[in-house]
């Protein structure tokens, strides 16, 4: 996902004069953090708004990159926030590797890793915000594809779009996709991000690594396929907690209301609000909220 790569250039270690040394607040005030894009603002007044119904007052620190408020939740310095499950492991200096990428490995390799780290698992938020292939409607309609193990009969004569995080990542990108599914294209055109979009709605390329949350999947009316052999990383949403409000049950109960509730659609159409239509984060989550009546 290139969002969280981006942000994990900081260095942990800049936390302390980011977030200074005191530590999360305890009682009715509760620090939630938030990376700085679209989504994030958008779950953190969720959760924000969630709490404030129940009676407590929140704050929320946007500044902060995912690796950042790992640590902050860690040490206390963050109440709660929200990560994507490849993500976490590079945040250790000797992360375990993975039996396979298939989401239900992940999610439990990495909940024994935040647990054993003294890290409340709040459990997922619904949606992942990772890489999928995309592919106009029309070619899927036309060639019936909808996984990416359908392509195999097209893709030597297929162009793909991408940005240079994918295209150079052997782990979860390009390389290893090819690999699993032991098919090549016929040529990769990279790209800057904020155009593959553009690329392939005006037939430039054939094929993108779109980044599933996105709003532009439905604004340029593109078809997603499933990665039916785990080839690319799932970024599954989860729920992050410091060790100290795990006990708090009146916070975790208001917590518990929207897991499971946000689905990969929905969160797109609420980025989509944020990013298109420029609504307030604070708004879309008070709307979201009311709509699933839970204030």
């Amino acid at each position: 996902m290139a969002v969280i790569l981006c942000v994990l250039l900081l260095c942990a270690g800049c936390i302390w004069p980011v977030l200074g040394d005191t530590e999360a607040s305890s009682g009715n005030k509760v620090i939630i953090g938030a990376m700085p894009f679209n989504e994030q603002y958008i779950l953190a007044e969720i959760f924000g708004k969630l709490l404030e119904n129940q009676g407590f007052s929140y704050e929320i620190n946007s500044g902060l990159n995912n690796a950042m408020l790992y640590q902050g939740v860690k040490n206390g310095q963050i109440d709660l926030y929200v990560d994507y499950t490849s993500a976490v492991p590079t945040y250790f200096e000797n992360p375990p590797t993975f039996e396979s990428l298939d989401p239900d490995v992940v999610t439990d390799a990495v909940k024994k890793m935040v647990t054993g780290d003294g890290i409340v698992w709040g459990g997922k938020v619904g949606f992942r915000n990772d890489y999928q292939m995309a592919v106009s409607q029309d070619f899927a309609t036309e060639m019936g594809v909808s996984t990416i193990s359908d392509l195999a009969p097209y893709t030597n004569e297929m162009v793909l779009g991408s940005d240079l995080v994918f295209h150079l990542d052997e782990l979860y990108g390009l390389p290893n996709l090819q690999n699993v599914y032991g098919y090549s294209f016929k040529d990769v055109v990279p790209m800057e991000p904020t155009l593959l979009y553009q690329a392939v709605d005006l037939g430039q390329v054939d094929i993108i690594p779109a980044s599933s949350t996105d709003a532009r999947i439905d604004l340029f009316n593109l078809t997603t396929l499933t990665d039916d052999k785990a080839a690319l990383a799932p970024y599954d949403s989860i729920l992050l907690i410091t060790g100290s409000r795990g006990t708090d049950k009146k916070l975790m109960s208001a917590l518990e209301q929207v897991m499971g509730v946000i689905d990969t659609e929905t969160m797109r159409s609420l980025n989509r609000q944020f990013d298109v239509d420029k609504k307030d984060a604070r708004i879309i989550a008070e709307e979201f909220l009311t709509e699933q009546g839970l204030i």
